[in-house]
């Protein structure tokens, strides 16, 4: 677990805001499983920092929904109920429909020139990485894809919004993006989105979007009614 920890050494200034940070990187990607308890002083260790260090980010973090604090047994990796899961959907359907919608307008109002080349050279790379069965590099890309509209959106308070979301969520949807069918489902969600920026539609960008989004919830779903493991 701690191989791949980056070592934050003995600086002071902000040096839990470093530790947060490398603490939140680790339960974004995986490294810290859902319901996994942060020991302090393995993380202390592998970070070169104290443990109160440690502790005062753990701390920071108790309202990233990342983590749970539970008295007298210490923090936890957060595992999201299907509620929840089904929340979060929702909210970042509504940002990111929004966003998309935005981002078209801003297209057909010539304030975003290069985005809609940005997009199709992320979904030519996204295919390609498909056809090789590269979930890990698919994944990084469909992050990538998701934040060019967001910034093609123009709202950097929406963008802070759907990035904390997003984060909360990271877990769950690298499962459902590991299985091929959803991944050719999302590309050819995600082209739609493009096509409609592309054409300076507003409805149809949001259209797309929420179906995009509502289809990602329903793959998940479908994942784990299949195998309830994968939801933990």
């Amino acid at each position: 677990m701690m191989s791949g920890v980056k070592n934050i050494g003995p600086r002071r200034a902000t040096l839990a805001v470093e530790v947060r940070g490398e603490i939140e990187r680790m339960i974004v990607d995986g490294e810290l499983a859902a319901g996994e308890k942060l020991n302090e002083l393995a993380l202390s260790n592998a970070m070169g920092v104290s443990r109160g260090t440690v502790r005062e980010a753990i701390r920071s973090l108790a309202d990233s929904g990342l983590i749970d604090l539970i008295a007298n047994r210490g923090a936890f990796v957060h595992e999201t109920t299907l509620d929840e899961v089904r929340n979060l959907y929702e909210l970042r359907g509504a940002i990111f429909g929004m966003a998309c919608a935005a981002a078209a307008r801003r297209v057909g109002l010539g304030q975003e020139p290069k985005l809609v080349t940005a997009l199709d050279r992320n979904l030519d790379q996204m295919r390609a990485v498909h056809a090789k069965v590269d979930t890990a590099r698919y994944y990084a890309l469909n992050i990538e894809f998701h934040d060019l509209l967001l910034q093609g959106a123009g709202n950097p308070k929406a963008k802070v919004m759907y990035d904390n979301l997003v984060k909360e969520m990271h877990l769950f949807r690298r499962k459902g993006l590991s299985i091929a069918t959803n991944i050719a489902r999302s590309i050819d969600e995600h082209d739609k989105i493009v096509r409609a920026v592309a054409a300076a539609d507003a409805e149809a960008a949001r259209l797309a979007a929420l179906d995009h989004i509502t289809g990602g919830f329903a793959r998940y779903t479908t994942m784990i009614d299949q195998d309830p493991a994968a939801a933990h």
